[in-house]
C-alpha cells in the first residue's frame, strides 16, 4: 500500500542546513514541508536510534528554527553513483509536536527558503 504525504514538500535552496541534536555538523536539506524534511549525511557510525529528538534548521539568510522535535521516518544508504567514495545516507524525518509558534516560524521559513515543489 502506498503512503501519500499529507503536506506538499518543497525543494530547499542552497544554504539551508540541518544540525542534529548533539552534533555540530551541518547537512544540506533536500526538501522540507510543514510535516518534515529530508537530508543526506555522511554515516559516521553514530546511530540516532528509534525515538524522538530535536534538530535545528538554518539558512544563509540568518533565519533559524531551533529545537524542532522530530521522529525518524527512514534512514537508508544512497547509491554509490551519487557519492562513490563516501558512506552517505538519506534521513527523512517527521516533525513531532510543534507548538503554534514553531508552526508559524516553519511556515515563514519554508516560504522564504525553498524553490518549487519537490
Amino acid at each position: 500500500m502506498f503512503r501519500f504525504r499529507k503536506r506538499p514538500r518543497f525543494n530547499a535552496r542552497d544554504g539551508v542546513f540541518v544540525i542534529m541534536e548533539n552534533s555540530a555538523k551541518k547537512n544540506q536539506v533536500h526538501n522540507i514541508s510543514m510535516g518534515g524534511l529530508a537530508v543526506d549525511y555522511e554515516d559516521t557510525g553514530y546511530l540516532l536510534g528509534k525515538g524522538s529528538y530535536e534538530l535545528k534548521v538554518l539558512s544563509n539568510q540568518n533565519r533559524a528554527l531551533n529545537r524542532i522535535p522530530f521522529k525518524i521516518v527512514s534512514d537508508f544508504h544512497v547509491g554509490e553513483v551519487l557519492y562513490p567514495y563516501r558512506k552517505v545516507k538519506r534521513l527523512t524525518v517527521q516533525f513531532d509536536g510543534l507548538t503554534n509558534a514553531q508552526k508559524a516560524q516553519l511556515k515563514y521559513f519554508i516560504k522564504h527558503n525553498t524553490i518549487g515543489r519537490a
